[in-house]
């Protein structure tokens, strides 16, 4: 018996991998704990401000999205986690109730494990939310 694959299984293989690799790099691909039609959960953006010490004229310097890792908790327990994408946008499956969402400490952020947001999931489906967090620049 020969231990040498066969041209066709390597050509499967090679496409399965080539498919893997191009949704791993897709942007607008949902994430695989967002919630399904009818689920609840917890949508939207983060963002972070300010972006510049000083404004000026034909540059942000408010706030901008970002990326990174999230957990949510409810009470003391982390009941899930999220990570945003490079437009800040994320969506998670929670049940209804309130939560706190804490940044990771990889956030772009001053002190990312204290800034945790009070978000409330309704019972009537996807929730939608736009988190604001501190960078500490003044």
């Amino acid at each position: 018996m020969s231990t040498i694959p066969s041209v066709a299984r390597c050509t499967r293989l090679s496409g399965v991998v080539a498919l893997l690799v191009a949704l791993a790099g897709c942007d607008s691909a949902a994430p695989l704990d967002a919630p399904g039609p009818g689920e609840p959960g917890l949508q939207g953006v983060v963002v972070r401000g300010p972006i510049e010490p000083v404004c000026q004229k034909g540059r942000p310097c408010e706030d901008e999205p970002f990326s990174a890792g999230f957990t949510v908790r409810r009470g003391s327990r982390a009941v899930g986690t999220f990570r945003s994408d490079t437009a800040g946008r994320f969506a998670v499956r929670l049940d209804p109730g309130a939560y706190a969402v804490v940044p990771d400490a990889d956030a772009p952020l001053l002190a990312p494990e204290s800034q945790a947001q009070a978000v409330e999931v309704g019972a009537g489906g996807v929730t939608s939310v736009r988190l604001l967090f501190d960078t500490g620049i003044r």
